[in-house]
């Protein structure tokens, strides 16, 4: 075969872009478009113009006289518009813009320095050949000759005449340089300069207008203008009812045709003036003379005194239209214009990023959202008007064939039901929602087959969305991977909008004022099987950036989950079990529930008890519950309202609400706020989701959401009132002492000075002074107040619970509130004074107070004065306009950024290439690892590693995994680079077996004092060593080859991490040789030797596996 062959039978050679010439476009076109109507007088298409058949339908009932084919088979011919004129390319209107202004319009030659030019050439001559990187290092060695040139000349004269050379701008006829002016993108207008030779003589300075002619001739060396035809975009009419609606397109090439026409008679008027002065009267007769001034009608209408102002004013109004044509933006002075060629395709609203790249689409729903507390975090609430409107395509099966039958006897207005059923040979049948009968015959006809050939084997079903099916929400901005993820749908009837959970609020980066989502109703199996696996919100706890986790719990039940877990809260048994029932309403089967805490005088169950039983019952059954040990947002210092007693090894952490430990699946201490359940690193949550998965840890998360919500309702309310925010009397005795040991009047001469000098130094080194004062009395008031100051502390002061839980709020709003706003600053300094001195017209100039600078003294609990009001809104302003800029600025750097980066993809071969295939990184991330799940690689997470070996080895199946690898190979490596390491004292020394040799034997030899042969320039000894090494056999060779060999190559250079068990970087593997060493030494201190060495051995060996497996683990996950 000819395509069988080892060489191709055509081979590419080359590749150029240009654009059409006349000739060639005369060559593309089918027809010349010379009528400038649209439609006849009758309605018909009209000949010649716009719309001619020979350019493709116009019309359904239409065919083509090109091709002869209809209008949906069609696809469109070219034709072309013969211009009367040149004009200018609206493309290349400003490079010939910058060519002639930068060209001698004498001579013809560019006016640039002749350096200048000839290193362009030879750079585009090495661009051609790929050599990019000697195209920059070609103008930095022109820079370098020119500057050693200059060192070597000592005249003056030389050094100008050089300068001259490199540097000049003068072209070879030595004429003065003209300027060139450009209209509205539509002339060019030249300033001759005094005693320019142009034609043989010299003029003085004069204007003239630069036609596309002569510009055309001028560069005709630099660039070929080809602008007598002009290709037509063919637009198909729209049509509404009776009415006819034309492209804007085709308006704006309507009125390219009108001034072709008016020129065209323009002309011809001018040459029969010409022939008329020419030519003797009595050749000229009544009847010639009549058809030259015909239907001069149209002059009326075309500004200019004579013929030649009227032509030189329609070839301007042909140049506007021209541009028009190909950018609307081009011409800023017509109003009735419509989008050109570059409108239609840039831009958000363009072709590519509105209709290509992202477009309108099927099987979706776009509404407000509203929150629900109740729904799972991986699910989303629909409500009936969108469940009967989403329909999937569900083929009939015996399995399902009950359910379909009564979704087809329901019809499209009852939910569940379905809207069509289309036939084994693809016929559809619409089921109405008013006939019975007609749904009832087709329910019943689901399994019999229809005759006639078949294009599928069943039939298929479009029923209504139902609960538990997958859909992929969607919020705009889409700035992140999470900002497309997938839920299940849970049909809420009587709901207008969609519900979200707020867990799921920070991934879309969502709130809930009028915010409006995406939902996209997959149509196929496999896009509901990716759905679910891959881009569910139960898998996208982490986000890919850091590996941190993005779903949690936000501000009401973070306060109450520090309340339940609180010390001192107990519940009945009533209240016990119904709040677990609350929290586990969807769990099917039995509840494990917990024994009391106290059973006299009274049975109760603790806070941390309920949170133990959802925690329980949430773990898959047959899995080892879990141990954690960690801390609380809230500091141990904001629990301590009196100071302790002192004892020997107190600690103050230990059994401390700060502190978090869970035994075996129960809280025991702590309390639980924003660091387990919110949007935090390893808190509880996250455990789960690295021991369990992801399914377990939105399970827990939505548990935990409605116990909370369940206890704010029936047992304990959130308010906050003026109690939380009142300071104890005497709290705000803090006064501003200032220095004021030097004259007020000599301080404000002085600062007066420093304000007005041009050298702001001292006036910036002088308000550095007033804010460090001002600063330190701020933060002296705010000591004495918080906490310590407030009328009601911690625990039962509620604003402080908000603050410290992290459900909302921060320090600094609550000191604004109880002490003092503090010093305003606006951009980093304290505000600035105006000309006269004054901060405000209400001080005086150069007021030395605190208060005159922006120091508010002032709090929101009492209020604050008019100018302080003032200051504070100046600062709220720059905020405000920051956002606003920052937002704009960077949501285009991230676009440019995703753009680019959009084509990386980790191989199978665990490279990451570019869409081209080239090679960005060998691993990814040099190590090979997959960011989201190395975040408990970490050496302060490696004691949580250890306790929970056993929940790893079971949920991840360690043994099977490790029955199946090799664990010796990589293990080996690492062994053998740290022999390496031991022997050499240097991690990378500078030697090899000759420079040994020479070491141990140099010394000897000189010692000898050789005699040198006859010729010879070296050292005999240095003669007599290099000798020696040449008579030394393999094995005595091998003896210094071996003491100088190279360190063995990183394992991951060796090994692939997918394939080899253990192969991960060395860093890593430092670090957890560190941590097991230090494991040894703290088990031998702690118990006997007997023991130590048991329990170093087992924890050694169980870390080892663990470790090593996760790396193992992660190296394969991240392809």
């Amino acid at each position: 075969m000819l395509f069988g062959k080892e060489v191709p039978w055509r081979r590419l050679e080359g590749m150029s872009f240009s654009m059409y010439s006349a000739e060639e476009l005369r060559k593309l076109s089918v027809k010349t478009i010379t009528n400038s109507r649209f439609l006849d007088a009758v309605g018909n298409v009209a000949p010649s113009g716009l719309y001619d058949l020979a350019l493709g339908p116009a019309d359904n009932k239409e065919v083509c006289s090109t091709c002869c084919q209809n209008f949906n088979t069609c696809p469109g011919h070219l034709g072309h518009v013969e211009l009367p004129l040149p004009v200018y390319n609206p493309l290349f209107f400003d490079k010939l813009y910058l060519l002639i202004r930068g060209s001698c319009l004498a001579c013809h030659t560019l006016t640039c320095p002749r350096a200048a030019i000839h290193l362009l050439l030879n750079q585009l001559k090495l661009v051609d050949h790929g050599a990019m990187q000697e195209v920059y290092q070609l103008e930095q060695l022109l820079s370098q000759v020119g500057l050693y040139l200059l060192k070597l000349t000592v005249d003056l004269y030389e050094v100008k005449f050089l300068v001259a050379l490199f540097h000049a701008c003068l072209c070879v006829c030595r004429c003065g340089r003209s300027t060139v002016r450009r209209e509205h993108n539509s002339k060019l207008i030249v300033t001759m300069p005094s005693g320019a030779q142009t034609g043989g003589k010299a003029d003085g300075k004069k204007c003239s207008n630069k036609t596309p002619k002569s510009s055309a001739l001028m560069l005709a060396e630099v660039v070929t203008m080809s602008c007598d035809s002009h290709l037509v975009r063919y637009r198909p009419i729209n049509r509404l009812g009776d009415q006819m609606f034309t492209n804007g397109q085709t308006v704006n090439m309507q009125a390219v045709m009108k001034d072709c026409s008016v020129i065209r008679k323009l002309l011809a008027l001018i040459a029969g003036e010409k022939y008329t002065e020419e030519a003797e009267p009595v050749n000229v007769n009544e009847s010639s003379r009549s058809l030259l001034f015909t239907d001069q009608t149209f002059l009326s209408g075309v500004p200019g005194q004579t013929l030649t102002d009227k032509l030189y004013n329609m070839w301007i109004r042909l140049q506007s239209h021209v541009n028009i044509v190909f950018d609307s933006d081009m011409d800023k002075l017509m109003t009735e214009k419509y989008p050109g060629i570059r409108q239609i395709l840039e831009k958000k609203d363009g072709l590519f990023r509105k209709h290509m790249m992202g477009k309108r689409v099927d099987y979706a729903a776009r509404s407000v959202i509203c929150p629900d507390m109740y729904i799972g975090t991986n699910e989303i609430g629909i409500p009936m008007v969108f469940a009967t409107k989403l329909t999937y395509p569900q083929p009939v099966t015996p399995w399902n064939v009950k359910e379909l039958r009564q979704a087809v006897i329901n019809g499209p207005n009852v939910h569940p039901g379905a809207s069509m059923v289309i036939n084994e040979d693809g016929r559809r049948t619409i089921l109405s929602a008013g006939n019975l009968a007609q749904r009832e015959a087709v329910a019943k006809e689901l399994l019999t087959p229809s005759p006639g050939p078949h294009k599928m084997p069943m039939k298929i079903v479009n029923r209504h969305i139902k609960n538990g099916d997958v859909l992929l929400l969607n919020r705009q901005p889409t700035l992140h991977r999470p900002s497309i993820q997938a839920h299940c749908a849970r049909i809420l009837p009587g709901e207008k909008v969609l519900r979200l959970h707020y867990a799921n609020c920070k991934a879309y980066n969502a709130d809930f004022d009028g915010d409006e989502m995406n939902a996209h109703f997959p149509q196929s199996e496999l896009g509901r099987a990716e759905a679910y696996m891959l881009v569910s919100t139960d898998q996208q706890y982490l986000v890919p950036k850091d590996g941190k986790p993005l779903a949690g719990l936000i501000q009401d039940h973070m306060v109450s989950g520090t309340r339940m877990t609180i010390r001192g809260c107990f519940f009945t048994r009533d209240q016990y079990t119904e709040l677990v029932y609350r929290g586990l309403t969807d769990r099917p089967g039995r509840v494990k529930l917990l024994p009391p805490a106290i059973l006299k005088p009274q049975r109760l169950w603790t806070g941390k008890q309920v949170v133990s039983t959802l925690l329980l019952n949430v773990i898959p059954e047959k899995a080892v519950p879990l141990n954690l040990v960690g801390k609380s947002k809230i500091p141990s210092k904001a629990w301590i309202q009196l100071p302790p007693r002192s004892a020997p090894g107190y600690k103050p952490d230990s059994m401390c609400d700060s502190q978090v430990v869970i035994r075996q699946g129960e809280l025991l201490v702590g309390v639980l706020d924003k660091a387990h359940y919110g949007s935090s690193a390893y808190g509880l949550v996250h455990c789960c989701y690295e021991l369990y998965g992801g399914e377990t840890s939105g399970k827990l998360l939505s548990c935990l959401a409605r116990l909370f919500t369940a206890y704010l309702q029936l047992y304990r309310g959130f308010t906050l009132g003026v109690e939380d925010i009142l300071v104890k009397p005497g709290a705000l005795q803090a006064a501003f002492n200032l220095p004021s040991n030097v004259d007020q009047a000599e301080a404000q001469s002085r600062w007066q000075d420093a304000h007005l000098n041009p050298d702001q130094k001292d006036f910036s080194m002088a308000d550095h002074k007033f804010k460090e004062v001002a600063n330190q009395v701020n933060n002296d008031i705010n000591k004495v107040c918080m906490p310590i100051g407030l009328h009601t502390s911690f625990p039962d002061n509620n604003l402080q619970l908000m603050v410290q839980s992290g459900a909302k709020g921060s320090t600094v709003n609550t000191m604004q509130i109880s002490c003092l706003l503090g010093q305003i600053e606006l951009e980093g300094r304290r505000p600035p004074p105006m000309p006269s001195g004054k901060f405000l017209p209400c001080f005086q100039p150069y007021d030395p107070s605190p208060g005159a600078g922006g120091f508010v003294s002032g709090r929101f609990l009492t209020g604050i004065k008019p100018q302080e009001f003032f200051f504070h809104c100046m600062a709220g302003r720059e905020g405000l306009v920051d956002t606003a800029v920052k937002t704009s600025r960077s949501g285009y750097l991230q676009r440019c950024v995703i753009k680019h980066l959009e084509g990386l993809v980790v191989q199978y071969d665990l490279t990451v290439r570019d869409s081209d295939g080239s090679v960005v990184q060998f691993l990814y991330g040099e190590d090979g690892l997959d960011i989201p799940k190395t975040q408990f690689l970490q050496p302060r997470q490696f004691p949580f590693i250890e306790d929970n070996y056993e929940v790893i080895k079971r949920s991840q199946g360690l043994d099977e995994i490790l029955a199946r690898l090799d664990p010796q190979t990589a293990s080996n490596h690492f062994a053998a680079i740290q022999r390496w390491k031991t022997k050499r004292d240097v991690a990378c020394p500078r030697r090899g077996a000759f420079l040994l040799f020479s070491q141990k034997k140099l010394a000897k030899l000189k010692q000898l004092e050789l005699e040198a042969p006859p010729g010879a320039t070296r050292d005999p000894a240095v003669l007599q060593l290099v000798q020696q090494w040449l008579d030394l056999d393999e094995a005595g060779r091998s003896k210094y080859c071996r003491k100088s060999s190279r360190c063995p190559e990183p394992s991951l250079g060796l090994l692939r991490p997918d394939v080899c068990f253990g192969s991960v970087s060395e860093n890593f593997h430092s670090i957890t040789e560190k941590y097991l060493q230090s494991r040894g030494s703290e088990s031998e201190d702690s118990v006997d030797t007997h023991s130590s060495c048991f329990i170093n051995f087992t924890n050694e060996s169980n870390l080892r596996s663990t470790s090593s497996l996760h790396d193992g683990l992660n190296c394969l996950s991240c392809s």
